[in-house]
């Protein structure tokens, strides 16, 4: 049986800048898709704020898998963390409140440079390309975020029983098991 490796992964949402105001009574927040194997992805959203002069968000979360090494050199050479500003303005209607979110733009950073920053950590803002508005580079709004990916070996699993997703997978667990994720809002 293979080796397989415990891998961690570390996000927190810091702040954003160059908040473009539209004028609406609309609440922004922060969704983030991280890829996972076999071309899935976990989608979270961050807490929405009302006050766009208060753009700080302090939210952090934390994933965990078990996975070979094909499967993390895979997602790290093909994959990125997509980040997208996006705004809800919540309407009253039959059975409750409905709301419904609209992209307002949308940025990336790549695992490879995550993997090859100094000890596999990173700090950095993104530029989020605004859809339909029509500003140059320096009035784009920008996010602030810290990730941190760790990757141990993991002899432990090894004499466990497997269940496999497909037939190449040699992930250990069931599919819920996968990935685990904890939230901490501040």
């Amino acid at each position: 049986m293979p080796c397989t490796y415990h891998l961690k992964f570390g996000i927190k949402i810091v702040k954003l800048q160059n908040v473009v105001d539209q004028g609406l009574d609309e609440k922004i927040f922060i969704r983030y898709h991280i890829p996972t194997f076999n071309n899935r992805k976990i989608q979270v959203d961050t807490r929405e704020i009302q006050n766009k002069n208060n753009v700080s968000w302090d939210e952090s979360a934390s994933f965990e898998c078990h996975a070979n090494f094909d499967q993390i050199e895979l997602v790290e050479k093909s994959n990125h963390i997509a980040f997208e500003l996006r705004s809800r303005r919540s309407k009253q209607g039959f059975g409750g409140i409905m709301s419904k979110s609209r992209l307002l733009g949308r940025g990336e950073i790549s695992w490879g440079n995550l993997v090859g920053s100094e000890q596999m950590k990173l700090e950095k803002w993104v530029n989020l390309s605004a859809k339909g508005l029509k500003l140059d580079e320096f009035d784009l709004p920008n996010l602030l975020v810290e990730m941190e990916v760790q990757v141990t070996r993991d002899a432990r699993l090894n004499g466990k029983k497997k269940c496999l997703l497909t037939k190449d997978c040699d992930c250990v667990g069931c599919e819920v098991d996968i990935f685990h994720v904890e939230t901490v809002v501040d």
